[in-house]
């Protein structure tokens, strides 16, 4: 019988192993909450654009009916409207113009001066020319 060193029929795992499966383990779970935190923010920022076309779509039912101020602030955003012309197109009717929306949401006072990165505009169709045009 021998005894010492040369033990060939262990059953236990040597501290290279052990330090192989814990660095296996520790990037797995690092690679984990990588995806964790790339997935939640896609989610805040789906949620954030569809709160934008809700926004957008209210308005944008207020300016059709023509109830809609040139610019206004809610609890959570705030708009501004000005009118849009079609100067570089050549098959625009003669006097034909849109409204430009810019909706904006959180508090535009916390937000610096002249910055619109978080702006969502779209345009509506001004319907008093149209309505005079049809008359």
């Amino acid at each position: 019988m021998r005894s010492g060193c040369g033990m060939k029929n262990r059953s236990a795992f040597t501290l290279i192993e052990v330090m192989v499966a814990v660095a296996v383990l520790g990037l797995s779970a690092a690679g984990s909450l990588r995806l964790l935190t790339m997935s939640v923010r896609a989610l805040e920022d789906v949620r954030y654009e569809r709160r934008n076309l809700s926004l957008a779509r209210n308005l944008w039912l207020a300016a059709v009916s023509d109830s809609l101020d040139e610019r206004g602030r809610e609890k959570e955003y705030s708009w501004e409207t000005k009118r849009f012309t079609f100067e570089r197109q050549e098959d625009v009717p003669e006097g034909f113009y849109c409204r430009q929306v810019e909706l904006v949401q959180g508090d535009p006072m916390s937000r610096p001066s002249g910055s619109n990165a978080n702006a969502f505009i779209f345009y509506v169709p001004d319907m008093k020319e149209k309505k005079e045009r049809t008359k």
